[in-house]
């Protein structure tokens, strides 16, 4: 029941955790949304409890709008699972790309997701200490979301 509560309840944070999808969109449909939040629940809750995440954390991240404070393995979790850090713990753009676009239909947002994904690549040239882990990266890709979202819209789900 309470991973059932956090799976319910995270619904705007996959705007937090999942920024590849969630950053960048101007105009999704109410299906769309509902799209993403379906396919992306089960990731949430599956590395919540791996990563002991608890709904207030989520509550936390989602107050402040900034995600930093999570379990950085978390976030390496749910976006390797979502397939947008691959089993070497890189940051796979063409593969986040190519998966945005079941999501994202207008050329506009395609666009604007690319032009965030390429700008945050170079992530992958940085340092991190956790090998194929993904946890350091998935922290890297975050903060670059976040700091590069500039005029793009974050929408709540």
């Amino acid at each position: 029941k309470k991973v059932q509560h956090v799976k319910m309840s995270a619904n705007s944070f996959v705007v937090l955790a999942f920024c590849a999808l969630a950053v960048g969109v101007n105009a999704l449909t109410e299906e769309q949304k509902a799209e993403i939040t379906k396919s992306s629940l089960p990731l949430i809750a599956e590395c919540s409890k791996e990563f002991s995440v608890n709904q207030g954390d989520i509550d936390a991240a989602k107050k402040l709008g900034d995600p930093s404070g999570l379990n950085s393995c978390f976030v390496g979790c749910f976006m390797k699972k979502a397939g947008i850090i691959n089993a070497s713990g890189l940051f796979d753009v063409a593969a986040t790309i190519e998966k945005s676009k079941k999501y994202l239909t207008s050329e506009e947002d395609l666009k604007a997701f690319e032009k965030l994904t390429e700008m945050c690549a170079p992530e992958n040239d940085k340092p991190v200490s956790d090998s194929d882990k993904g946890c350091e990266r998935a922290k890297l890709l975050l903060d670059c979301f976040v700091a590069n979202k500039g005029s793009f819209s974050v929408f709540s789900l």
